[in-house]
């Protein structure tokens, strides 16, 4: 593998210098570890603290493939069949309606499956990234993914009683469907979801500062989220010593509520790499891990309806069981082989994984909104330019 550190160096300092980001990491994976790192700019811009490798990072949704593995592990030791309907284990989903406005709703003929949940075609939406009329429905019952009011089950089944958007499996739409996924782990476990992500996933890959909470001994690190417009830097949306992050919350989402650092998402990244192995733990059976990153949504995501989402087009690529997966790569102007799967949190992070390459690309920035510049794909870019 080339080294490409001196590509993803000079693009990161570039979006520093240009005053569009206040710093940000960049790595290259492998099974082995980091082929390339760069870390450069503050973690504090206005106190004038740099950026360090072990900084923690607000990784908003980059927690759903996180939440959907935890729930495939489950998949794995026979609590529940990908078709088989959501009311079968979560009654407040006993029907299945489409929303009208004026509130003529109607039976959807498709009930909600544990598949539709994953893959967001279930017809739940999410305020925060959305303009449709059922979002005042949502913002009027306290839901709008991890700003969300109330615990896990009391935020799962006020969802359930709620109408969606369209049939579910007809469409695409990026919404709080792992929020329903979170739920339902701790229906077949009889844990917490909080605890058996510590238990199954966290622990086994020694994520020792991924959580709900930043714990206060890691509080001096953790970064700044800072506001964005097109020109640049204009204001502080969470602050480094004062965070959201380090309260108890009350709603552990698992759609976007979880924290980390550079050395544990690069740990969940190499075990993805290891094909759902990371030093002697495996967490998961290559072939489950394999069918989690098929697409199961039949089409691609441009002709299921995703449009522009996150300021991106999706011409080529399919979804999977919690994460994008590109079927073919000259169509969605992707570089590199077809295979690559990932995701991307709000605060502009990302990641990837080729599994023909076994690599991958780490990105850990902490702006909003995350999607204005076009830092994620000059990142991809720069990650394949020289392999």
């Amino acid at each position: 593998m080339a080294d490409t550190s001196l590509d993803i160096q000079a693009l990161l300092e570039r979006y520093c210098r240009n005053g569009k980001i206040a710093g940000g990491i960049g790595a290259v994976i492998s099974k082995e570890g980091f082929q390339s790192l760069c870390v450069t700019g503050y973690r504090d811009r206005e106190a004038g603290d740099l950026l360090h490798e072990d900084a923690v990072f607000r990784i908003y949704s980059m927690t759903k493939p996180i939440t959907s593995l935890a729930a495939m592990m489950l998949w794995e030791e026979g609590c529940f069949d990908l078709d088989d309907p959501v009311v079968e284990y979560l009654p407040a989903f006993s029907e299945t309606r489409i929303f009208q406005e004026g509130g003529a709703n109607f039976s959807s003929p498709t009930q909600m499956t544990i598949r539709h949940v994953f893959c967001h075609t279930a017809g739940i939406t999410l305020p925060a990234f959305s303009e449709d009329p059922l979002c005042d429905v949502y913002r009027a019952e306290g839901l709008d993914g991890m700003r969300s009011q109330g615990t896990l089950a009391s935020v799962v089944d006020r969802l359930g009683r709620l109408p969606v958007l369209f049939e579910p499996g007809r469409r695409w739409k990026y919404s709080m469907a792992t929020d329903i996924l979170g739920r339902l782990i701790e229906v077949w476990s009889g844990q917490s979801f909080e605890d058996f992500l510590q238990k199954r996933i966290f622990d086994p890959l020694g994520m020792k500062e991924t959580g709900f909470k930043v714990p206060e001994a890691s509080r001096d690190r953790m970064t700044v989220n800072y506001a964005v417009t097109a020109e640049g830097i204009n204001g502080v949306i969470d602050p480094a010593m004062d965070s959201q992050f380090f309260k108890d919350p009350e709603f552990c989402s698992g759609s976007g509520g979880l924290v980390s650092t550079l050395a544990d998402f690069s740990a969940f990244m190499r075990m993805l790499i290891g094909r759902g192995e990371y030093q002697g733990q495996r967490l998961i059976k290559p072939d489950t891990l394999a069918l989690m990153h098929d697409n199961h949504i039949g089409d691609d995501m441009a002709e299921l309806g995703a449009g522009d989402f996150n300021n991106m087009r999706w011409d080529g690529i399919g979804f999977g069981l919690g994460f994008y997966t590109v079927m073919k790569p000259g169509k969605a102007n992707y570089p590199g082989p077809a295979g690559e799967y990932g995701w991307t949190g709000a605060a502009g992070t990302m990641f990837f994984v080729n599994p023909q390459l076994e690599m991958g690309g780490l990105l850990l920035v902490q702006h909003m909104p995350g999607n204005i510049y076009t830092l994620r794909p000059d990142f991809r870019k720069a990650v394949y330019a020289t392999l």
